[in-house]
């Protein structure tokens, strides 16, 4: 499975120097939302004004993939690539849109390009190996149909696709992008000349988690949620509050942030005893100001209790990281 690194699960090209604004950072927030066109548009005109905007292009490569526009994003992420040839992101994510329409030894060129700028990226060691497995399986089943009694041939072929059923996938696999998703290829028929083609299947990019400042930033979201869960325990009601950004997007059935506020303090203020656990916490640095933290949160009272899936939306205001978005279950 070949990973892009697309911005929606992770992006942070720590390698360019740009001060963030809050134009950009909401433009981010409607992407995040699956607002695509909405954030299209507004990315187009802050580009009119930041033509050279290192970030705002590479939203924009990812933005049309989740728009199942492949040609455009390809032509975004080559004058990345060409402008900011030590980025290691653009090159990958080329590779993954070469790989979906087929084009494997582009592919593998972008691959080697990303890895000549960082050796130590992860993500396209990985996807440069499941191209080339993808390689080798169609020349593989080449072999078998000009020779269909080459039982090396077989034997490798079986091999490769037994390794990619194995990872839930088919043969070739599918890329690893920096976050949008691409939607997979349907198969070919199964015959033994047949080349599979490659799906596409986001996760975010070990490159980043290894970075010292990403990891910085990611212990100080931990943090800020360490805090909200002791104020909560403690009932500590103006800090539990206070954990929420200012643009926290108030749940139904509430109308605005005041009633809301109204509510939880309400019910924080008549339970008689709480306990918060937070656990299992993985954090995902989107860019400078925005983050994701997944965890499993333990509530306890002495009326209700449950253990939950918490994904909370993180933003980074008054330099603090407060809650923009939060939701349970899954």
């Amino acid at each position: 499975m070949m990973r892009a690194i697309f911005v929606f699960l992770s992006v942070f090209l720590w390698s360019i120097p740009w001060g963030w604004t809050a134009e950009i950072d909401d433009i981010y927030a409607l992407a995040d939302q699956k607002r695509f066109p909405e954030a299209m548009t507004k990315l187009d005109a802050y580009l009119q004004k930041n033509p050279k905007d290192a970030q705002g292009r590479f939203l924009k490569g990812l933005i049309l993939t989740e728009q199942k526009r492949p040609d455009e994003a390809i032509v975004v992420f080559k004058s990345l690539s060409v402008d900011h040839p030590n980025l290691p992101e653009p090159h990958n994510n080329l590779a993954v849109l070469f790989a979906e329409k087929g084009m494997y030894e582009e592919a593998s060129e972008a691959l080697k390009k990303a890895i000549q700028t960082h050796p130590s990226y992860a993500t396209a060691h990985e996807n440069l190996g499941d191209i080339y497995s993808k390689m080798a399986s169609q020349a593989y089943s080449k072999a078998l149909s000009l020779d269909a009694q080459n039982r090396a041939a077989q034997t490798k072929l079986d091999m490769i696709r037994k390794l990619f059923a194995q990872q839930g996938t088919e043969v070739g696999g599918g890329s690893k992008t920096v976050a949008a998703s691409v939607a997979p290829v349907s198969p070919a028929p199964p015959t033994a000349a047949a080349a599979v083609p490659p799906t596409v299947s986001p996760a975010p990019p070990p490159a980043v988690a290894d970075d010292p400042a990403a990891a910085q930033l990611k212990g100080e979201v931990e943090r800020s949620l360490t805090q909200w869960a002791k104020d909560w325990s403690e009932k500590n009601t103006r800090g539990y509050l206070d954990a929420y950004s200012t643009r926290f997007e108030v749940p139904a059935p509430f109308g605005n942030r005041q009633a809301w506020e109204a509510k939880r303090s309400q019910v924080i203020g008549q339970t008689a005893s709480i306990r918060v656990g937070v656990s299992e916490m993985k954090v995902t640095i989107v860019n400078p100001n925005r983050a994701q933290a997944v965890f499993k949160q333990d509530y306890w009272s002495p009326t209700f209790k449950d253990t939950v899936k918490k994904t909370l939306s993180m933003v980074l205001e008054d330099g603090r990281w407060k809650i923009l978005r939060e939701g349970s279950g899954g």
